[in-house]
């Protein structure tokens, strides 16, 4: 656990304008500064910062926190690693948190992994510069020119060149310190099959680095390219013999990379994602470079193996729907069909951009353009209904036994609809697009279909029925009003209008609040608002007020004293009118009862109420 007054600390040091400038373009109104939300689709600004609180709100999404909060949502990150992010960026040094007899091996791991991010950094940096500079490297700019790919779309996904030499990196690595067991153990090289020494495993190869959630590189994928003729080590293999090389190469699983983890691009489409709520998924690394170049910033894809729940689970940490746009061919429809159940699984919307047969998205976009792919984008069909568009063209023809087979196939796919109405409306595409005109026919022939894995077609209840509404609690308006002034004015909180209003507040809610905010200005001499937001974490009336932490309603302390002091008149009034309300049915009750001593009682407290409000009244005035 990293202690609250660490945390505190990094807040109070860490620029909340900075972070977030680097995510939105904010411009300064008043006290605050405002931008489009990056996690929403909005035209108009309703993303606000205030720097002097360090608090963030959005009026449109209700997205809002502090700087840690906003690492957090933005970059899709848990709360230690945004804080430990945050330290490093301002200088705090964070306790080690192991007892002393971890402690030795967890600083070598840390050690350890410190010395090969910096290693992936320096092969990173290699490859860079080999692209602006190598002489071979003609034949990479020539493949990247000839896709259209510009120069700003290769610096933001930072693209390099592998040179055909057999050791150019191992070079450059021993040359600034670094150890090649270390580049070896990340897949960067490669131990020779004979004599001693290492090889470099990319050569020839244009360089699309592979990036975590933190940003950090931690794998490469390599695109083969021509070999130059003027190569120097000839064309046989680190063990001497000729071979024919792959397509691509993909650096191993190792310390810092887990195969089909982590998505190709996700770190530049991150804040589009977060923005839109939407992903395209494509299957190529010049597919996602031509579509981001296009415009399309969220899209990513599943670094050249077949899509994996893992990599759904990731999408959907900045996304909820998302538009498949493979290849439009067997392949293509074969992708989609099994990412179908993988996305239901991660609660993402899925639809499908039916490209051309032959078409991939680099080649259409090239040659049809960007409004084109916007059409094909905005007329995507949901999975369901593609697969079951594609299995009756599929079908289309066929002697009756196929249809059938057909049919059946489907069973798997819907299968997996859990929402009865959803699955209603497929089967009934299912009879339209086979052209049966029995729908009882049509379920016959999908039990049947099922009948083997002993599935049923409609089985479970539907995301609405399980989820529980969370719970909100009704604030009452005129409380809720004065307190939010005390968070704007927290200096009010020791005055004598402050006082009354604690003994004055009905909510439960509010009153928690409030006592937690004067304990932070009598321990701090000021009000730290993520402390507050710490302690009453579980306050439900927390997210009705949290506007009022980034925006101020009350910025002028003699105003903000004024209200105060006639909301907590009015609230009196109202507590005068209630208690003389009570105690009218109390002296009804003994009137009725014969006790005509309690009722005297009970009317002269009655009456006094009576002249309080009339002071307080006359006070108003």
């Amino acid at each position: 656990m990293i202690p609250e007054e660490t945390i505190a600390e990094i807040r109070e040091r860490t620029d909340i304008l900075a972070v977030v400038g680097e995510y939105v373009r904010l411009k300064k109104r008043g006290t605050n500064h405002t931008g489009l939300c990056p996690f929403h689709n909005e035209k108009t600004p309703s993303f606000n910062v205030n720097p002097a609180r360090g608090f963030y709100h959005c009026f449109g999404c209700q997205a809002s926190g502090d700087v840690i909060r906003f690492l957090m949502q933005i970059e899709g990150i848990s709360f230690p690693e945004a804080t430990r992010n945050l330290a490093e960026r301002a200088g705090v040094a964070l306790p080690e948190t192991v007892s002393v007899a971890e402690d030795a091996a967890v600083r070598r791991a840390r050690q350890e992994k410190e010395r090969l991010v910096a290693v992936m950094g320096a092969a990173l940096e290699f490859f860079e510069e080999s692209l602006r500079t190598h002489p071979s490297a003609e034949v990479a700019r020539a493949e990247l020119e000839h896709r259209e790919i510009q120069t700003d779309t290769a610096q933001a996904f930072r693209l390099g060149y592998a040179p055909p030499s057999w050791d150019a990196l191992c070079t450059y690595l021993e040359a600034r310190g670094h150890a090649l067991r270390d580049a070896c153990t990340l897949g960067l090289v490669g131990k020779r099959r004979s004599g001693t020494g290492y090889y470099d495993r990319f050569r020839s190869r244009l360089q699309f680095p592979v990036y975590d959630v933190q940003g950090q590189v931690v794998a490469f994928s390599g695109r083969l390219l021509a070999q130059p003729a003027s190569a120097a080590n000839g064309t046989s293999g680190a063990s001497g013999r000729d071979f024919k090389e792959p397509k691509y190469i993909n650096s191993p699983e190792g310390p810092l990379y887990r195969k089909g983890a982590l998505l190709f691009g996700l770190h530049q489409a991150r804040v589009a994602l977060r923005r839109t709520g939407w992903a395209i998924l494509c299957e190529g690394n010049f597919d996602l470079l031509a579509l981001h170049q296009a415009g399309f910033a969220n899209v990513v894809a599943p670094l050249g193996t077949a899509f994996t729940a893992a990599q759904a689970k990731l999408m959907a940490r900045y996304a909820e729907r998302v538009t498949l746009i493979f290849d439009g061919d067997a392949a293509g429809a074969k992708a989609t069909a099994t990412a179908y159940p993988l996305l239901r699984e991660a609660n993402l919307t899925g639809r499908v951009a039916m490209l051309p047969t032959g078409e991939d998205p680099d080649s259409f976009v090239r040659s049809r353009g960007t409004e084109a792919l916007q059409g094909l984008l905005d007329r995507a069909p949901g999975i369901v209904e593609y697969l079951i568009d594609r299995q009756a063209e599929a079908c289309a023809g066929e002697a009756a036994s196929e249809r059938v087979a057909g049919i059946q196939a489907l069973a798997p796919i819907l299968v997996q609809v859990k929402n009865p109405i959803e699955i209603g409306i497929y089967i009934d595409r299912v009879a339209q697009k086979f052209e049966i005109p029995d729908v009882h026919a049509v379920k016959k022939q999908l039990r049947q279909g099922l009948r083997a894995k002993n599935h049923t077609l409609v089985s479970g209840k539907t995301q609405s029925e399980v989820a529980q509404p969370s719970q909100r609690v009704k604030l009452p308006p005129l409380e809720a009003d004065a307190v939010g002034l005390l968070i704007d004015q927290p200096s009010l909180l020791v005055s004598e209008d402050a006082k009354k209003l604690e003994e004055l507040l009905t909510s439960p809610e509010l009153r928690g609040m409030f006592r937690s905010a004067g304990e932070l200005v009598q321990e701090n001499g000021k009000l730290d608002l993520p402390a507050l937001l710490s302690r009453e974490r579980d306050n439900h009336a927390i997210s009705q007020l949290r506007e009022r932490f980034a925006v101020s309603k009350y910025p002028d302390k003699g105003d903000a004293q004024l209200a105060l002091r006639a909301m907590v008149a009015r609230l009196q009034t109202e507590k005068i009118h209630e208690e003389r309300a009570r105690l009218l049915r109390q002296i009804t009750e003994a009137r009725r009862s014969g006790d005509d001593a309690l009722a005297n009682h009970l009317t002269k407290q009655r009456d006094a109420l009576g002249v309080s409000a009339s002071k307080l009244a006359d006070g108003k005035r």
